[in-house]
């Protein structure tokens, strides 16, 4: 009761129910709980009169931790944040499962010798439907090898973001975007809070190019090379040599560790072409031979009270790295007007876009 406490008068929630059939609803003018507490290893059904979000606060739970399905029916949590084929996922159940059927009714279930997954991936914050013949443990099986999801979700804010494998690294195609936007004329702060620059001081176009950051807030107000920074579990901020192993995989000319990578300036031969989205420049759109999309985000720049530069023009990402300086760090720059990448050490006042890399 005290979860759903938001939800209790404003007409949206119906019922919920767990897999016991116990309910927690409305009796006359009072809400009757005979659920009792939620439990983390379990899902719950919810029948709602209209949408709504709810925001539970407290440590993630393990997705690691195995589920004990009992035989007969059960709604069981989804918790990893990259999906997952449902068939994959449950391989080591199959000999105790009816079937898995998830919201909208759709199910992975036997025809003949066969199963079929009419459901596709586990998502994270779904419960499913289990209909067990057998009792059994529920531990999610996942790919022992490094695995890059095509999709995943950041569980601190529910965004959604695409990633993509570029030889043997797994990037993220987009530019990250979590935290609270601030005003430009404001400079970021160790304040517990993630906060982001949006261009142009509209939250639009953060929901398109992602948010701009100053270097300290994005490393999270560390200085190790490789750190997590402001990245979701299980990727950090990419280094200076990461980046390097990327332009050379994308050249068509200079591979990885050609020394051409370490030059500042200018380097490579099309690089940035071929990192570059096919859209939303204002000249000279990309190739996007391998999926990296990189949209032109412009930049930020505190200096006259804070100022943003080079929408559709340009874009420009923080690594890791410090300089020798120990008050700037390298970054990478596409400008339409060059094919190449702009390796460049820079002051840690600047806002620019990031990109994290898998673990």
């Amino acid at each position: 009761m005290e979860l759903l406490e938001d939800l209790l008068f404003d007409g949206s929630l119906e019922f919920v129910r767990n897999s016991a059939g116990q309910m927690f609803h409305k009796v006359g003018w009072y809400w009757v709980n005979n659920i009792g507490n939620w439990n983390t290893g379990e899902g719950y059904l919810f029948y709602m009169n209209s949408p709504v979000e709810i925001s539970i606060e407290g440590e993630l739970f393990d997705p690691t931790i195995p589920l004990n399905l009992d035989e007969g029916y059960q709604f069981a949590p989804f918790y990893y944040t990259e999906y997952m084929d449902v068939l994959q996922a449950s391989s080591e159940i199959l000999d105790n499962l009816d079937f898995i059927r998830n919201t909208e009714g759709l199910m992975l279930t036997k025809i003949g010798p066969h199963w079929i997954n009419n459901i596709g991936d586990f998502r994270y914050g779904e419960a499913y439907l289990i209909k067990m013949n057998n009792a059994a443990e529920l531990v999610y099986v996942t790919d022992t090898t490094f695995n890059c999801p095509s999709t995943f979700i950041d569980p601190r804010d529910g965004q959604e973001y695409e990633a993509v494998m570029i030889g043997e690294q797994c990037w993220m195609a987009e530019n990250l975007n979590i935290g609270e936007m601030i005003n430009g004329s404001q400079s970021m702060t160790e304040n517990g809070i993630i906060e982001k620059y949006c261009y142009a001081n509209d939250p639009a176009n953060c929901e398109i190019y992602g948010g701009l950051y100053q270097w300290e807030e994005m490393m999270d107000y560390t200085t190790n090379e490789g750190d997590k920074g402001i990245c979701l579990n299980g990727w950090h901020i990419p280094t200076d040599e990461e980046w390097k192993q990327l332009e050379g995989e994308v050249d068509s000319l200079y591979g990885y560790p050609d020394p051409v990578w370490d030059n500042p300036g200018e380097r490579g031969y099309d690089a940035g072409l071929n990192l570059r989205s096919q859209n939303n420049w204002i000249w000279f759109n990309g190739a996007d031979l391998y999926g990296f999309t990189a949209l032109p985000s412009g930049f930020y720049e505190n200096w006259n009270n804070g100022s943003f530069y080079h929408l559709t023009q340009g874009t420009i990402w923080w690594t890791s790295t410090e300089n020798f300086t120990q008050t700037s760090a390298w970054m990478r720059e596409l400008f339409w007007a060059n094919f190449k990448v702009t390796r460049t050490p820079l002051s840690f006042d600047y806002g620019f876009s990031v990109r994290c890399i898998k673990d």
